[in-house]
């Protein structure tokens, strides 16, 4: 099969759409063949659209999406778009008006709710998957020295967020953390210089940039914090939630971020507050719970997912 993907697929797996569409694509190229294009391709994006069999568009679906839509459906009539967050809300507006001539794959039924799907066209969840080979819990890895290789007290318990360090995501909660390490990765994208600044003076260690061995940091840490509260600045399943609870990492979240209790985990692994005051109160019994096995209770590999969508998309002809 022709497999036609849009998107962003450089390797790169430091921002959640981008980590999403490369894990599937290059999934997909164990068996099939893949051809890539940018969004702002657009000649590109129509040329290969004519040759494909199916074309998967991995992008947040804004008006610039719908307007491509609408322009590569007329080339190609297998186009499926990856729905990972809840569309914008002029997309919804267009399709409510003049629906797409596209199928739509989904992480979050939420997601989707409001979206009017034109007659004979497909809305299929699928299951987003991690890499369940490198995401496992620290087993005969001592959590000890993993803290001293990155220059932390051994001895001290860390909190850890792995993300964006960009504003609306709530991260100014780490200065309220007074009972802990803190430990902050930043994707290296979208970066808030002030905020960056903020944290850093208060002792807040933030590494900027991917990192290979990023399995060990989630495996030293003695309790994950997301503190986002809202669903419009993320995708709806948050990967580094599954990547920490994979890792045996407990987490700490918002209730209003209802989307966490979509995920399923032990129970317990996931606590809930309403407010930053509350992080250095419910940690100690957060970090308890660490543990050495998975917090999850199952979760599909990035091969399982595009098997899964492969599967969809056959189904749906």
């Amino acid at each position: 099969m022709n497999i036609h993907v849009i998107g962003t697929v450089n390797g790169e797996v430091n921002e959640g759409m981008r980590n999403i569409a490369t894990h599937i694509s290059h999934a997909f190229e164990k068996e099939h063949t893949v051809i890539y294009s940018g969004l702002r391709q657009l000649p590109k994006i129509i040329f290969d659209s004519k040759k494909a069999d199916v074309t998967l568009i991995f992008a947040w679906a804004d008006k610039r999406i719908y307007d491509l839509v609408k322009a590569v459906s007329t080339i190609c009539p297998h186009i499926w778009v990856v729905l990972v967050q809840k569309p914008a809300g002029e997309f919804l507006a267009l399709a409510r008006e003049n629906p797409l001539e596209c199928s739509y794959l989904y992480i979050f039924d939420d997601d989707v709710k409001e979206l009017t799907v034109a007659e004979g066209r497909a809305l299929r969840r699928f299951s987003v998957g991690i890499n369940t080979d490198k995401f496992l819990p620290p087993k005969g890895v001592d959590t000890k020295e993993l803290k001293e290789k990155y220059g932390f007290d051994p001895v001290q318990p860390l909190v850890l967020h792995v993300g964006h360090c960009s504003g609306g995501r709530g991260l100014e909660d780490f200065l309220c953390i007074k009972g802990a390490q803190r430990l902050i990765i930043a994707s290296g994208m979208f970066e808030d210089e002030q905020l960056v600044k903020r944290l850093e003076e208060d002792g807040v260690t933030v590494m900027s940039g991917y990192l290979d061995n990023v399995e060990e940091i989630f495996q030293m840490a003695d309790a994950y914090l997301f503190p986002t509260r809202s669903t419009q600045n993320v995708i709806s399943i948050p990967l580094s939630v599954m990547e920490a609870l994979a890792c045996g990492v407990p987490v700490i979240g918002y209730s209003s971020f209802e989307n966490l209790g979509g995920i399923g985990c032990a129970d317990g692994a996931v606590t809930f507050i309403d407010s930053p005051d509350e992080i250095d109160r419910v940690l100690p019994s957060v970090m308890a719970k660490k543990s050495r096995t998975s917090m999850l209770h199952s979760v599909g590999s990035w091969s399982d997912t595009a098997a899964e969508i492969l599967r969809i998309i056959s189904e749906e002809g």
